[in-house]
């Protein structure tokens, strides 16, 4: 009797595992995507997305100088490859010298097509959101990618829309 009742035991615990592993092995997986930002007095840098299956690019706003500079690590190339910058400080009319207080939030977005003088690649599916508390606006840039073996020279990342947060919208 004991030998049966352990039989069993063994029988249903076997069947557990098969259905679990099973149900593991087909059961849709998701991702996990991790965005990082982080920010000091005078700048701030955060990891956008390139293309699935690549790694990440990074971006550095400047405070004092309000230039976002970006590079793409290529790991089959084992170094950056792909180079980006935009002066943002004319885009929010901040002028030299003047205490601009920007914030910088990276996002995933799908552009089909992003218009811009000399852009070579494909949209990246990620971008940045940038923030500017003086003049009250949040602007939204893009980029290229291209996953090339050897350096290229820098794209300029292409502001792709702006909004006022200040501003009360009509009802």
């Amino acid at each position: 009797m004991r030998e049966h009742v352990r039989d069993q035991r063994l029988a249903w615990m076997t069947g557990g595992v098969i259905i679990g592993l099973s149900i593991a092995l087909y059961w849709p997986a998701e991702p996990a995507y991790a965005l990082a930002v982080d920010r000091a007095e005078r700048f701030a840098m955060c990891s956008v997305p390139t293309q699935t299956g690549t790694s990440d690019a990074l971006f550095v706003l400047d405070f004092v100088t309000g230039r976002l500079v970006g590079a793409a690590f290529n790991s089959q190339a084992g170094g950056f490859t792909e180079f980006y910058i935009r002066e943002i400080s004319g885009d929010f009319n901040v002028k030299a010298g003047s205490d601009a207080e920007y914030i910088m939030v990276p996002a995933r977005t799908e552009f089909r097509a992003i218009a811009g003088a000399g852009q070579t690649g494909s949209p990246a599916i990620g971008s940045i959101y940038i923030g500017e508390l003086n003049s009250g606006q949040v602007s939204l840039y893009g980029f290229m990618y291209r996953s090339a073996p050897r350096p290229s020279p820098p794209q300029e990342l292409v502001k792709v829309a702006t909004f006022p947060f200040r501003e009360t919208f009509g009802n």
